[in-house]
């Protein structure tokens, strides 16, 4: 369990800086951050976790938008889909962000998800 479970820090840090912690700690190897940080300056690495927050039981959810929310930030990374009528998520969203856009991390937070969903009838 060091290592995580199905995002962590580890794979932000991978997609973001193109290193595998995983590996460098296993060879005991140390990232060359003055070059890896070169040209990301002002950007923000995120992992945002699409809770099922929107007051709606899973078996309840016909669907959830990918493409809708995915859609809402300028730069994601990886966007991985869970069964979010087995699990308590809808998914996991690594983006990167320019500090002048934080508003679009602010909009996910703030969201219960329903724009993303649509209902059984």
């Amino acid at each position: 369990m060091r290592f995580g479970g199905w995002c962590t820090t580890a794979d932000i840090a991978f997609l973001a800086y193109g290193f595998n912690p995983y590996l460098f700690y296993y060879l005991q190897k140390r990232p060359n951050w003055t070059e890896l940080l070169k040209g990301k300056e002002g950007k923000l690495y995120s992992i945002i976790v699409l809770d099922n927050s929107t007051g709606v039981e899973a078996n309840k959810i016909k669907s959830f938008d990918y493409k809708k929310c995915i859609a809402s930030f300028d730069k994601p990374l990886e966007l991985r889909e869970i069964d979010y009528k087995e699990y308590p998520v809808f998914g996991f969203i690594f983006t990167e962000t320019k500090e002048n856009n934080f508003v679009e991390l602010e909009n996910i937070l703030n969201s219960d998800l329903n724009e993303f969903i649509s209902i059984n009838t």
